[in-house]
């Protein structure tokens, strides 16, 4: 790591000094080595437009903020009053006029609701017979019977293959 100082304001020796007593593990001689290189280091004064400026701005901020709430809480005011003023005043018209509206929905709704889940429920049991039907004809004794025969000759077919293709050749097969 090259460690060049272009700085006009640090001195070259006491970086050094700094940077020795830091890589010995001395804290206390590196923090007294690095108050005493950094104390040459002038202070930076800001301009005076400069802090004008950074003032002017705080303050503007600082009004148009004020602005911003007190319009926000005019706005809540009038929204509380005029919601008041509504609900005091506007409210048995609005809720005959709701209540109309709910009843005549409703009275369009619900008789094709029930129509659709009488349908829904004719079909389900329809499905249902159906299925009674199928497990009735397929649970008889010689079905039954004959459904197992296959099962078992279907295993041992398959035990068959695997002891096949487990031995590595064919003629080893023992089956």
């Amino acid at each position: 790591m090259t460690r060049d100082v272009r700085d006009p304001y640090m001195d070259r020796k006491q970086l050094e000094q700094w940077l020795a007593e830091e890589a010995s593990g001395h804290d206390e001689a590196a923090d007294a080595a690095f108050a005493h290189l950094f104390a040459a280091v002038p202070r930076i004064e800001p301009k005076p437009a400069f802090v004008e400026l950074a003032v002017t701005s705080a303050l503007r901020w600082r009004t148009r903020r004020r602005r911003l709430i007190a319009v926000a809480w005019s706005t809540v005011v009038l929204l509380v009053t005029t919601g008041a003023f509504i609900a005091f005043y506007a409210s048995p018209r609005l809720a005959a006029a709701a209540i109309k509206a709910v009843t005549f929905t409703s009275s369009h709704v619900i008789p094709w609701l029930v129509a659709y889940t009488k349908v829904a429920m004719e079909w389900w049991w329809t499905i249902g017979r159906v299925g009674t039907v199928i497990v009735s004809a397929v649970v008889t004794p010689e079905r039954a019977v004959a459904i197992v025969g296959v099962e078992l000759v279907g295993i041992l077919a398959l035990f068959a293959l695997l002891r096949v293709a487990g031995a590595g050749r064919l003629g080893d097969a023992q089956v």
